[in-house]
């Protein structure tokens, strides 16, 4: 159907997931204003109570016809049950159409983990079913992004644990969310020996001990020297050791 530009919104998280690329925006303006907006690919939007028409796939589009000067665009309606079924369909039609970078990953990740979470029961789970329900979602969203559970496990470490400078770099694509994983787990691992309390007694109390042990082994090589110089027997010499008394 042919709608009108304006009518159509842009709302997070959709126009959050990717990134518009200005080389990708130029080239696809340049197309429109030579022949019009290609109804072959459609705009589609979600029908939103209160809100109105809300793009979900084809955010790259709408302001090319915007800067192309296009008052009517071609769009489709489609419905979803909520909005992370939304957002899942919105990544499936970028995934389809190219190989998602890790700065797009982790931006997609993020929002799937977010209304995941909203989506949740207040009451907080069981141990065993919250690390159950963990391992079903990296399931998931490694299926919708197309890539590996532990590629997704790794970026979820670094959403937690990483600084936000590593974090604008896969976003910026400068850095990949492997590379990023590995120097985020060295840092932890650095900043764990740096945090552990030094015990200063621990050597003091060593040292006795040490010590001890020592005139402990003097004191029975003296004992075993005088017992044997007045003649036992091991069999003797035994049975004194075995009734010795420290009472």
């Amino acid at each position: 159907m042919i709608i009108i530009t304006d009518e159509i919104k842009t709302r997070s998280p959709f126009k959050d997931l990717f990134t518009i690329k200005s080389s990708t925006l130029s080239a696809i303006t340049k197309s429109m204003k030579k022949d019009g907006f290609n109804e072959a690919e459609p705009l589609v939007y979600w029908q939103v109570k209160g809100v109105g028409h809300v793009l979900i796939d084809g955010h790259t589009r709408l302001e090319s016809a915007k800067q192309a000067g296009l008052t009517n665009v071609h769009a489709i309606r489609m419905d979803f049950d909520n909005e992370l079924k939304a957002v899942e369909y919105a990544i499936s039609r970028q995934k389809n159409r190219r190989n998602l970078t890790d700065g797009e990953m982790l931006s997609c990740l993020n929002q799937l983990d977010k209304l995941r979470q909203a989506g949740r029961p207040s009451k907080e789970l069981a141990s065993s079913e919250a690390n159950l329900d963990k391992g079903k979602s990296a399931d998931a969203t490694a299926k919708a992004l197309g890539t590996s559970r532990s590629k997704i496990e790794k970026a979820r470490t670094i959403q937690d644990h990483a600084d936000e400078e590593t974090i604008q770099a896969i976003k910026d694509n400068n850095i990949s969310i492997n590379k990023a994983y590995n120097e985020t787990q060295a840092k932890r691992k650095e900043q764990d020996k740096e945090a552990e309390p030094v015990d200063d007694t621990k050597f003091v109390e060593y040292d006795e001990e040490e010590e001890f042990e020592a005139k402990l082994l003097e004191y029975s090589v003296n004992l075993s020297k005088a017992l044997k110089d007045k003649g036992l027997t091991h069999e003797e010499f035994a049975f004194v050791v075995s009734n010795m008394s420290y009472d």
